[in-house]
C-alpha cells in the first residue's frame, strides 16, 4: 500500500511554487489552489482564470471552481482571504464525505488555514514526512524528466570547460577570456544562459567559485579566477517543461595544481567511488556517509564524524552530508548523511563528498544516481577530469 493511502490530504498553495501542491494536483498554476485527496479520489479547486486550462490538463477525479465553493462570498463574510480559502477547503472536504477523518497537511501549511479548519471542527495533522515520502521514490516518467535536466547540466558544464580551456593565463596568474578578465560572475552567467538554451533555468543559483572561495561550499563565487587554483562548478537547474531538478558538481584547475590540491582531489574521488559502489536498495545512507568519512579521515583530513566537537562548528575538511534526494525540489528526501535513512529502489540522490581547506581551496565531485535493487544507475555522464588545458 502506498504510504498515506486512505488518509485525507490537503494542500492550499500555488503549485508553481510548492512541490507538495504540484505533486498532489499534477496541475501547474501561479496562484493558490485547493488540492484534496479523500476516499481515494483527487479534487482540485481553482479560480475561473485557471478553470478552462485545468479541465484539459489537471489529472484529478473532480474539478471544482472557486465560484462553486463561494470563495468570494466567504472572503467578504470572514474579512480574510486566508480564512476564506480554509473555509472553502472545509466545504470541499464535506463534499468529499471526509469530515470525520484527520486531515494531513504539509509542515509549511499556513497557520491561518489550520486555525480556520480547526474552528470548523476539522482535525488537522501537520505531517511533513508523509508529503515528503509521497514524492520520494520516483516513477520512470519522473526519472526521465530528471535525466533531461541532467543532460542540460552537462551541456552547460561542457561550455564552462570550453571557456576555461580557451582562457589565457596573465602574468599575475589571473585568467583572461576574449579580451577581459574571467570572473566567477562571467563564467556563471555563461553557464546559466547555456542552461536556458537547453530548456532549464538556474532558479536556485549556480556556483562557480575559485581559490579560497571554493573552500566555502555554498559560496556562489565572485571576482577573478586564477590558474593553479581549484574552481568548483556546481550546477543544479530545474527543467522548464518537466519541472524536475538535476544536480552535478565538478572541480577544475586551469594548468597545474600544487601537491596539496591534487591530493585533496584524489581523496574526494576515492571517497566518491567507494560511496557509489556501496549504494543499493536496503543500504542505510548513514553507513555510506560513515565510510566516506573514514576514507577522508584516513587520508589525513578532518571530518565531522572524527573531529567534530560538541557545540563547535567544523569549518574545514569534510563537514556536510554525502548526498541528498533530488526531484521537484533540489534538496529533498532521502539524505545520505548522519540521518538514519534506508535507501529504496527509485530514490534519486546525489553522491557528493567534498573537502575544504581555506589555505588550499575546495574540491567537490557530485554525481546524480537512481538507486536500484542491486546497485545504482548513474544518471551522470560527464567525465571527472581535474585539469583543463
Amino acid at each position: 500500500m502506498e504510504r498515506g493511502e486512505g488518509r485525507t490530504l490537503l494542500v492550499i498553495s500555488a503549485p508553481q511554487h510548492d512541490a507538495a501542491a504540484y505533486h498532489l494536483s499534477g496541475f501547474l498554476a501561479p496562484d493558490p489552489v485547493i488540492c484534496l485527496r479523500a476516499a481515494g479520489k483527487k479534487y482540485l479547486a481553482v479560480s475561473a482564470l485557471e478553470y478552462g486550462r485545468a479541465e484539459k490538463e489537471a489529472p484529478v477525479d473532480e474539478l471544482v471552481s472557486f465560484d462553486e465553493l463561494e470563495l468570494v462570498k466567504l472572503a467578504e463574510e470572514l474579512k480574510s482571504g486566508a480564512r476564506a480559502f480554509a473555509a472553502a477547503a472545509a466545504n470541499l472536504i464535506q463534499r468529499a464525505g471526509a469530515v470525520g477523518s484527520p486531515v494531513a497537511v504539509p509542515s509549511h501549511f499556513g497557520v491561518a488555514y489550520a486555525d480556520e479548519l480547526r474552528a470548523r471542527g476539522l482535525w488537522v495533522e501537520p505531517d511533513g514526512r508523509l508529503f515528503t515520502e509521497l514524492r520520494r521514490v520516483k516513477t520512470q516518467e519522473e526519472i526521465s524528466h530528471i535525466e533531461e535536466a541532467q543532460r542540460a547540466v552537462e551541456e552547460a558544464c561542457a561550455h564552462a570547460v570550453g571557456i576555461l580551456e580557451e582562457a589565457e593565463v596573465s602574468v599575475d596568474g589571473t585568467l583572461r577570456w576574449r579580451g577581459e578578465i574571467l570572473t566567477s560572475e562571467i563564467l556563471r552567467s555563461e553557464i546559466d544562459v547555456e542552461l536556458l538554451r537547453h530548456g532549464c533555468t538556474a532558479d536556485e543559483g549556480t556556483i562557480a567559485a575559485g581559490g579560497a572561495q571554493a573552500a566555502d561550499p555554498h559560496e556562489s563565487g565572485h571576482g577573478p579566477l586564477s590558474a593553479g587554483e581549484a574552481i568548483i562548478i556546481d550546477i543544479f537547474p530545474r527543467g522548464l517543461e518537466g519541472r524536475y531538478y538535476a544536480d552535478m558538481t565538478r572541480t577544475f584547475v586551469k594548468g597545474e595544481p600544487d601537491q596539496a590540491l591534487q591530493e585533496m582531489y584524489d581523496a574526494v574521488l576515492e571517497a566518491q567511488a567507494t560511496a557509489l559502489s556501496m549504494i543499493r536498495a536496503g543500504v542505510n545512507g548513514r553507513d555510506v556517509h560513515d565510510k566516506v568519512s573514514d576514507i577522508l579521515h584516513k587520508r589525513g583530513y578532518k571530518t565531522g564524524k572524527h573531529d567534530q566537537r560538541p557545540g563547535q562548528p567544523l569549518t574545514e575538511g569534510f563537514f556536510h552530508g554525502t548526498g541528498h534526494g533530488v526531484g521537484l525540489e533540489v534538496h529533498e528526501a532521502p539524505r545520505v548523511s548522519t540521518a538514519d535513512e534506508e535507501l529504496k529502489a527509485g530514490d534519486v540522490v546525489t553522491v557528493e563528498p567534498g573537502l575544504y581547506e581555506p589555505e588550499v581551496g575546495g574540491v567537490r565531485i557530485e554525481d546524480l544516481i537512481v538507486v536500484t535493487e542491486d546497485g545504482c544507475r548513474n544518471l551522470t555522464n560527464f567525465p571527472k577530469e581535474f585539469r583543463v588545458g
